[in-house]
């Protein structure tokens, strides 16, 4: 405490001591704050991954770049060959569409296993959508969105329906969702974590947007672009705008998201890139830039970087339409498609071995891609499977004499006939991928009141390496979303819940099977199968006859009765305790906006989830932590972590192992950590961003802090 009294007598002395004092500490306070702020800085961006996963349409893969080294990090085998794959990251998950099948797969990337499918329509129309934990599932044709869990695709709520089809979905960076349909409304949506469906924000009719139009999101807001109608429309940035151009009926590609000054569109029948500047339209002939067909464009350090179909070229322009740089070169594969990611621009060619990476000044470097060395991983996969041991010896065969493999012979200094035995490691990972199963097929096989289970059954594959097995998934709206099963024949049994849905009833389910040899898993068989409910004979109008009549004979006298002293057999035991019902719905309601940690859960226990005898918890199954609470609680309190959180009723026996969960409900929580501050340095932002005007504000206080206590000493020296 000695600091604090000096403190005290230097304040209280008041002066140039006071002030010299107070300055040096200020400016100390102010040096550690800078140091802290850019230690923070630098922790962030050394725990981001800083990798990138571009797609592979030709086999069917989505590859991990480091763009430091500039080569592929892991190859995941999603689909079989030919496929059309759409990729969104956020969350520590990758969720990838495959266009062509309409099957959505999310990844875990801790694990690299797949957490959960989910079956889409194929073709353009459908369209997955991430922002801040939410996953959406968007079927244009339908005019249908759908809430998916994140962990499992599985539908959460209640869908939006916009009763015709839409032209197109788009969600901002604050995770609202904009639609715009056929008829030219655009809306904007909210979802509400607590009533589980979607709240309307704001709905305008906007002349001119029709079928082709396209939306481009911003951090807040979107710009809409009706060249079908010949209008553009900003709304919901706060410095909205509407402007008319050129009409076209021509099919329209926008970018996938932009800044509000600067958005991008291409119109590849024209070829013709809009830019809306400024709220201003401009049209810009690319094909006079040797660029005929142009792919969707992407914004990138206030540049439009634009690819060239048919061209093997990424043309780039500036905000005025003209060249702003030298043509971006590709080589092999397909149509270059432009990835934005962690800040930086990827050239992606599907198909080919190598890409290009545009740096933040505009240079650009060569990336690897396809690299046949790199194994290929089934994010099915389940363990290896282990080596069958050897057949038992024939006993009317003669032994054969013994290997010495030490020497190379068998002690007589002769060469020996023996060949070495046949190497137990996995065949190289060069291999073909194994076609996909034929004749997949699903019948009903059994049904109880808790589950349904069906036997899926397919022909056999045949490979250049061993099938080693096969992987069958079943998707539908069941608790769970997704079941899986191996089998090393041609047929498996999936069992599926019927708890908590009414997928037993009316539920259709789409199975999926691929053949794994001992590297690589193969293109996916596919089926789909309706479940119906039980057809239960009604019971018969006429009752049974009666019995007839025992014959008229005296009865048989009965045997003497034997006494004996044998001690009766013990009661048996009673029966363990009952748990409730699995998947059930506990949690009703959850409170707590998105930058609130802090969540309440409704709670409303059916009556044998409220009057079991075991003990229950309030379990986060995202980070694998709980609280405990009374089995017949209404509400409970809880702390989520950063990110999506899944959180699930949890009751356990009274005795013995038994448990089960509820439904899950999932919330999402965005760590604010300026606070509104408009001053504030976000962890995020890059390293030393401030530190210098901090740095410098310290030193010039300790400075000051110098020339006081300077002029003290003078003073008391007079």
């Amino acid at each position: 405490m000695v600091w604090w009294h000096r403190f005290r007598r230097i304040i209280s002395g008041g002066g140039r001591e006071s002030a010299s004092f107070v300055a040096a500490l200020l400016g100390v306070l102010v040096l550690a704050g800078a140091a802290l702020g850019q230690g923070i800085s630098r922790t962030s961006v050394a725990v981001s991954d800083g990798l990138t996963w571009l797609g592979d349409d030709q086999r069917g893969e989505v590859v991990q770049v480091n763009p430091v080294s500039g080569k592929p990090q892991t190859r995941l085998q999603i689909s079989g060959p030919d496929s059309q794959l759409e990729i969104a990251q956020e969350d520590g998950r990758l969720i990838v569409l495959n266009r062509r099948t309409g099957e959505i797969t999310v990844i875990d990337l801790a694990t690299l296993l797949a957490s959960g499918r989910r079956q889409a329509p194929p073709g353009a129309a459908s369209k997955v959508l991430v922002a801040n934990g939410m996953v959406f599932v968007v079927d244009r044709a339908s005019g249908t969105v759908h809430t998916a869990d994140p962990l499992t695709l599985a539908d959460i709520g209640q869908k939006w329906e916009a009763g015709q089809p839409l032209a197109d979905a788009v969600v901002d960076e604050q995770g609202v969702l904009w639609l715009v349909d056929h008829g030219g409304t655009l809306r904007s949506l909210d979802w509400s974590e607590d009533e589980e469906r979607f709240q309307e924000r704001t709905q305008r009719q906007v002349t001119g947007a029709g079928p082709r139009t396209v939306l481009v999101p911003h951090d807040q807001g979107v710009t809409l672009i009706g060249l079908d109608g010949g209008v553009v429309v900003r709304d919901g940035t706060g410095e909205d705008v509407a402007r008319s151009t050129d009409r076209t009926d021509a099919e329209v590609i926008a970018a996938q998201t932009a800044p509000t000054d600067l958005v991008p569109a291409s119109v590849p029948d024209s070829a013709v890139v809009v830019l809306v500047v400024d709220g201003q339209v401009r049209r810009v002939d690319v094909g006079a830039m040797g660029c005929p067909k142009p792919g969707r464009p992407a914004v990138f350090r206030d540049k439009v970087y634009v690819p060239c179909k048919g061209s093997g070229k990424v043309i780039i322009l500036d905000r005025g339409g003209n060249r702003g740089g030298d043509d971006v070169r590709t080589s092999g594969g397909s149509d270059p498609e432009l990835v934005f990611d962690d800040g930086r621009l990827f050239v992606n060619v599907p198909g080919s071995s190598t890409g290009v990476l545009v740096d933040a000044d505009g240079a650009t470097r060569s990336l690897t891609i396809r690299s046949p060395e790199l194994p290929v991983k089934d994010p099915d996969r389940s363990p290896p499977p282990s080596v069958p041991p050897p057949p038992p010896p024939n006993p009317n065969e003669p032994p054969k004499p013994p290997r010495n493999p030490g020497n190379g012979n068998n002690g007589n200094n002769g060469p020996t006939s023996e060949v070495p035995p046949p190497s137990s490691t996995p065949p190289s990972t060069g291999g073909t991928a194994p076609a996909a199963p034929a004749g997949v097929t699903v019948r009903e096989k059994s049904r109880t009141t808790s589950a349904v289970v069906v036997t899926v059954s397919w022909s056999a594959v045949s490979s250049t390496d061993p099938v080693v097995g096969y992987t069958v998934t079943g998707s539908g709206s069941f608790s769970g979303g997704s079941v899986s099963a191996q089998s090393a024949g041609t047929s498996a049994d999936l069992s599926l819940p019927c708890t908590g849905s009414t997928f037993c009833t009316s539920g259709r389910l789409e199975v999926t099977v691929r053949a794994s040899t001992a590297s690589t898993a193969g293109a996916a068989g596919m089926a789909s199968f309706t479940v119906t409910a039980p057809n239960t004979p009604p019971p018969p109008n006429n009752p049974p006859p009666p019995p007839p009549p025992p014959p008229n004979n005296p009865a048989p006298t009965p045997p003497p009765v034997t006494t004996t002293t044998t001690t009766p057999p013990p009661p048996p035991p009673p029966p363990p305790p009952s748990l409730p019902t699995a998947g059930a719905t506990v949690i009703t309601g959850l409170t707590g906006g998105p930058r609130v940690p802090t969540k309440r859960l409704t709670l409303t226990p059916p009556a044998d989830w409220a009057n079991h005898n075991g003990r229950c918890e309030v379990v986060n199954t995202t980070w694998d932590y709980a609280i405990g609470i009374p089995c017949n609680a209404t509400s409970a309190q809880m702390t989520v972590e950063e990110g999506s959180n899944r959180i699930v009723v949890r009751a356990y026996a009274a005795s013995g192992p038994g448990q089960v969960d509820s439904a899950a409900r999932t919330t999402n929580f965005t760590m604010d950590e300026c606070n509104g501050k408009p001053t504030c340095v976000p962890r995020m932002a890059p390293a030393g961003a401030q530190t210098a005007p901090m740095g410098a504000g310290g030193l010039g206080l300790l400075a000051c802090a110098f020339l006081l206590r300077i002029g003290v000493r003078r003073e008391e020296d007079k």
